[in-house]
């Protein structure tokens, strides 16, 4: 997996991770000063706003995080292509009038159907907020498809700041409005993020209205299912067949259990415009299985052992932070710590399958998993409360990642992964013992503190142990430490080296130049023992003779095959260089090609020994 999208991964995690604690600590705030009760009407609103707003966006988030690379890599600027996001947002904005229009007339022709006392204020500030947060999620996903992670990372920051600071005020002084009035200022910093989009000159960049129109329909169908069937839906069933006082304790779990869901979802929000970029430049414009495991295997590695970590937990930490008047939210949030996994993997499945132009399939698997939630939520909700909701939220993304399994196609192909992930789930599971061991022992914050610190360390020796790190990722780790500021980079890099540490037969890749060779196995001839050389344009095979040698003086030089029969024009011209001789290279200890010294690298080249050159006759194979 490219450094570029671990990096857009990362910054998007970062500004997801940002959201997500300033709604804890909004849930944490509302349910400390206002109780059980009123944390389930201010629950049931937002629910209310984040689904109409889902259905709103008719699919255009899908459209821009898949377009608008697309429309980069065929030479279109960033001002044309802010035009084509403005034709999208307009759409938008139309359909979340005429959404808030059916709401205010739902609710003042239907009396009976409120769900608080003070519903007609209640009604009124969560229609405001959902048309300020509706036009406002546009801003986000806009400078994902750009890949302007900062600039979404400091509109994250300004969120922040203002809701926590207008959800406490609020809810000091004017209650369950007053912390929906927060909610909405916070949302405010994107809504007007999203004016200078909405009001720049329209462009079509050449996509055509009916290829816009008949993808959007389908993506706005399965928008709607799943924010009507798989959005909390459990919500609606609580409230009826118990009471807003249990919707509370639900959204208690959810708040928590959001812990473990929301980073990786916001990883997975810089994967679309990865998919289609990888698709875009491919001759074949199909996305190999390798990309797909690997993107799947880097979500493993943080969703298992935070989910049953979380799970292992839950108890002492709801009471902790909500207080002993929540402690019936402990089970749920163990339960809905579990859900994180398989909602992830159906994430990145989802994202897939709609890169690749399939959004049928993908619609499909949604109307067969409303159908579910809605039958699972009729059958346990109404005997097991919010517990039974959680297990139904499980049961159906579980099935729906099954199905979405298939629909990829990759079949056997995926028994890698599948080891892998087993290693890694075994790993989270001896993560979920040892925080479970402190809490026999120790309770309240300094207990979590422990628990937490000791699941962190069994979760890295059992990586270790269980070599469950394959070393293409370990690579991807360590090239990224760079980035990282200089007070993490070492510790970091201590952790990769514990969890993955180095064999006496590996190779060392640090004596390799950038950007001359890999030392992954290639394709073709020589699979199991030539390493790919690369330069100038000229791609061969060499083979070492002995790779624990000090200095080595010749080998063995392979054409691949396929190489040669996709270059076969370029290899015919003049001006590609051809491979005549190979010759050793004292200050990496490695033999290379080299038809010319300035092929060589600087640091090569001052280790370069013409005396030792042997002329080889290249060898086809």
């Amino acid at each position: 997996m490219s450094k570029g999208i671990i990096a857009n991964s990362v910054m998007n995690g970062a500004a997801g991770m940002l959201l997500l604690l300033t709604g804890f600590v909004s849930s944490i705030i509302t349910a400390r000063l206002l109780g059980p009760e009123a944390n389930g009407i201010v629950a049931f609103s937002l629910w209310l706003v984040v689904t109409g707003a889902s259905i709103a966006e008719l699919g255009s988030s899908i459209t821009l995080l898949k377009t608008l690379p697309q429309l980069s890599a065929e030479g279109f600027d960033a001002r044309r292509r802010r035009g084509f996001a403005a034709i999208l947002v307009s759409f938008m904005m139309f359909s979340t009038v005429v959404l808030l229009a059916l709401y205010a007339l739902f609710f003042l022709t239907s009396e009976e159907m409120h769900w608080a006392d003070t519903a007609p204020s209640v009604a009124l500030v969560t229609g405001v907020l959902f048309f300020v947060q509706a036009i406002g999620s546009f801003v986000k996903f806009y400078l994902i498809g750009e890949k302007k992670l900062g600039a979404f990372f400091k509109l994250t920051v300004a969120v922040s700041i203002v809701q926590l600071a207008g959800v406490a005020v609020g809810a000091v002084f004017y209650g369950v409005e007053g912390v929906l009035v927060g909610y909405a200022l916070g949302q405010l910093v994107l809504f007007f993020a999203t004016l200078p989009i909405l009001l720049a000159r329209r462009d079509w960049c050449g996509v055509s209205l009916k290829y816009l129109a008949s993808s959007s329909v389908i993506l706005s169908i399965q928008f709607i299912i799943d924010s009507i069937f798989l959005n909390r839906l459990e919500l609606l069933f609580l409230q009826q067949f118990w009471s807003v006082e249990m919707v509370g304790y639900y959204a208690v779990g959810l708040s928590i259990a959001n812990i473990a869901l929301q980073l990786p979802i916001q990883m997975t929000g810089s994967l679309l415009p990865y998919y289609s970029e990888r698709r875009h430049s491919s001759d074949d414009s199909t996305l190999p299985v390798e990309v797909f495991a690997a993107v799947t295997r880097s979500m493993a590695y943080i969703v298992l052992p935070m989910s049953l970590g979380l799970a292992a937990i839950s108890s002492e930490l709801v009471i902790v932070v909500f207080g002993e008047a929540f402690r019936r939210s402990g089970t749920v949030v163990a339960l809905l710590a579990l859900v994180a996994p398989a909602y992830t993997f159906m994430q990145i499945l989802s994202l897939y399958l709609l890169s690749m132009d399939r959004a049928r399939s993908r619609l499909n698997i949604s109307v067969i998993g409303g159908p579910l939630m809605v039958a699972g939520c009729l059958l346990i909700v109404p005997r097991l409360a919010a517990e039974g909701a959680a297990i139904v939220r499980i049961l159906v993304f579980v099935a729906m990642s099954m199905m979405m399994i298939r629909q990829t196609g990759f079949g056997s192909q995926l028994s890698g992964l599948y080891a892998s992930l087993t290693k890694v789930t075994l790993a989270s599971v001896l993560c979920a013992c040892g925080a479970t061991s402190v809490l026999e022992f120790v309770q309240g914050p300094a207990g979590l503190v422990g628990a937490i610190i000791a699941g962190a360390f069994a979760y890295f020796a059992a990586l270790r142990v269980l070599r469950a790190v394959p070393g293409e990722d370990v690579e991807v780790m360590r090239s990224i430490l760079d980035k990282m500021p200089s007070l993490l980079r070492r510790p970091v890099g201590n952790a990769i080296n514990f969890i993955a540490p180095r064999l006496p037969g590996d190779p060392d890749r640090a004596k390799v130049a950038p950007g001359e060779f890999s030392l992954e196995p290639a394709e073709g001839a020589g699979r199991s023992a030539a390493l790919p050389v690369v330069f100038d344009g000229t791609i061969g095979l060499f083979m070492p003779e002995n790779p624990l040698a000090k200095k080595r003086s010749a080998a063995v030089l392979f054409v691949s095959p396929g190489v040669s029969r996709r270059c076969a024009a370029a290899n015919s011209s003049a001006s590609r260089p051809s491979i005549s001789r190979i010759s050793a290279c004292r200050a990496c200890a490695s033999t290379i090609a080299a038809p010319v010294m300035r092929s060589i690298s600087p640091r090569c080249r001052q280790g370069w020994k013409p005396g030792k050159i042997r002329s080889v006759r290249p060898r086809i194979s």
